[in-house]
């Protein structure tokens, strides 16, 4: 087995998250309607429920460390208009889907979500629903930002049906959260994680981002330690993705004051061994879950999945989704919305999907990102499984078991007759364990920039 030092310099690279397979660098610039179209016909057709994802794009500053496509007004103003241009979304959406729509996944992201008034809030859910039906059980979860969040927010976000709940932590550290312009106090975050439980939320999930500038391993152990005090159900534990090419507002983050790739990875093994410590179970790559909370259940029970919206345990077969930039996948289509707010209000205005870039998945596309997806949420691929669904063996994919070939002695996975296996160790590289079988990869490799993986 390599050790530590020589595995960081193997595996960290830049390479891709997987949320989506392929990747969108190698989607299709304005994908044709006709193509989504085509799709919403097959999908109308199917009788499984939906994950439906709206995307509310306001925040009233810009963080530093933030990757979100973000509208950020300190007016309230463009409010107004941007409703009524879902309404006008949800409608295409719903015409096109006349015998499908219920939904049992419904996740608010953005930008930040309580940026609107609760009658905002409430109308926005009004508008959903009158066009698609939340099921009984359905997971109805928003993320939320303590800082400027008000009192009255959780309450109606309970009473409309909301069940869990992600507030942004990222760190606790004062000069952490200086460094990247945020400055969330531990009395916001504690304040809003008390109000959620008050009001009877089944899951309430802390985000936590390693690698950020001003981290230690002492200031993240008591980050993580004082996290833990909070018992969340879930914790997502991200690497800060720094691409100030594409993100210019990140130049304003002093490079010298980034962990080093071992840093990184010290801190990822910190999270691991306190949070697994605390009894918290491992769920892909960056997600830990309480041992009763339904994700945990789901990596025991090989139920796991994974979409735009994360790991799951209820998501739909196809995924609606409403609001600039974001990604719908329907009936193996990949459609995103145009990122610009202007350009999207007036493409649903017009009575048209704002198309922007997208991809028609061939029947390999779909078998492969089944893979990918197996992989990093169970950490594992037994053949019998893959033959059961997709009519193929290990022989079809010679090429990328070669490569894992040359990983076994890094002691990071295990090549057994019955399967693929990802060791507890491997569990921490397991993007690059995952790279072999993506088909695309090596036709974008050095053109598109993807974070680095430790």
């Amino acid at each position: 087995m390599s050790n530590l030092s020589e595995l960081i310099q193997r595996y960290d690279k830049p390479g891709p998250r997987y949320t989506a397979y392929p990747m969108p660098p190698v989607w299709v610039e304005h994908l044709p309607e006709s193509d989504l179209l085509d799709a919403l016909k097959r999908a109308n057709a199917e009788p499984t429920p939906l994950s439906l994802y709206a995307h509310l794009p306001f925040c009233r500053r810009r963080c530093a460390y933030c990757g979100c496509n973000v509208v950020v007004s300190p007016h309230y103003d463009p409010v107004a208009a941007f409703l009524e241009s879902l309404e006008r979304e949800a409608d295409l959406w719903a015409t096109h889907l006349p015998d499908r729509r219920a939904v049992i996944q419904m996740h608010w992201g953005g930008g930040t979500p309580t940026y609107l008034t609760v009658p905002d809030l409430q109308k926005t859910f009004d508008l959903i629903t009158r066009r698609f039906e939340l099921m009984p059980g359905a997971e109805v979860s928003l993320e939320a930002d303590p800082t400027f969040l008000t009192e009255d927010q959780l309450p109606a976000l309970r009473k409309m049906g909301f069940n869990r709940v992600s507030f942004g932590v990222q760190d606790l550290d004062e000069d952490v959260q200086a460094l990247i312009t945020r400055g969330q106090t531990w009395d916001q975050t504690l304040s809003a994680v008390k109000q959620a439980r008050t009001e009877g939320f089944e899951g309430v999930n802390l985000d936590l981002v390693y690698g950020l500038p001003g981290q230690t391993h002492a200031t993240f152990r008591r980050t993580l330690e004082e996290t833990l005090e909070l018992n969340p159900d879930r914790l997502a534990v991200y690497g800060f993705a720094y691409l100030p090419a594409m993100l210019p507002y990140q130049r304003s983050i002093p490079e010298e004051k980034l962990p080093s790739p071992e840093q990184r990875l010290d801190l990822l093994l910190l999270a691991s061994e306190l949070l697994e410590k605390a009894g918290y179970v491992a769920v892909g790559m960056d997600h830990f879950a309480h041992p009763e909370d339904p994700l945990a259940r789901a990596v025991q029970d090989g139920r796991l999945t994974r979409n735009f919206m994360g790991y799951a345990v209820k998501g739909g077969s196809d995924m609606v989704s409403l609001g600039p930039s974001a990604i719908s996948d329907i009936a193996g289509v990949y459609h995103q919305n145009d990122k610009i707010l202007t350009r999207w209000e007036a493409a649903v205005d017009e009575g048209r999907f704002p198309m922007s870039k997208g991809l028609v998945c061939t029947e390999e596309d779909l078998m492969r990102r089944w893979i990918i997806h197996q992989i990093m949420g169970c950490f594992e691929l037994r053949w019998d499984e893959l033959k059961a669904r997709w009519g193929k063996g290990p022989e079809h994919f010679s090429d990328s078991l070669k490569q894992l070939e040359s990983e076994v002695a890094n002691g990071v996975v295990e090549l057994r007759e019955e399967g693929i296996f990802v060791t507890e160790l491997g569990k921490r590289f397991v993007r690059n364990l995952v790279m072999p079988f993506d088909a695309h990869l090596p036709g974008v490799a050095g053109k598109a920039a993807f974070s680095r993986t430790v």
